[in-house]
């Protein structure tokens, strides 16, 4: 059942490998899920890598490049996040 309203969320990228090939259709994919879905948005992953990489992606394209070490710092920020185009 879809929700009627847009949510805060919190994306666990632990584990997570984007691959070169797929990144600019998934860039496109988050676009679109944060403008049709999220009030605001805050992402996390222990990888120091996936951090910088995913923070400079996102950064590019205009999205909150916002990647926190961990989920507890991630939900903390959450709300103090300006609020998703």
């Amino acid at each position: 059942m879809p929700l009627d309203h847009k949510v805060y969320t919190v994306v666990n990228y632990e584990g997570f490998v984007l691959d070169r090939a797929v990144e600019d259709a998934y860039i496109d994919m988050i676009e679109d899920m944060v403008q049709r879905y999220y009030i605001g948005v805050t992402r996390f992953t222990t990888s120091a890598f996936m951090r910088a990489k995913l923070g400079d992606t996102l950064a590019r394209r205009g999205l909150a490049p916002y990647v926190y070490e961990t989920e507890a710092e991630a939900q903390a920020s959450l709300h103090d996040q300006p609020p998703s185009r």
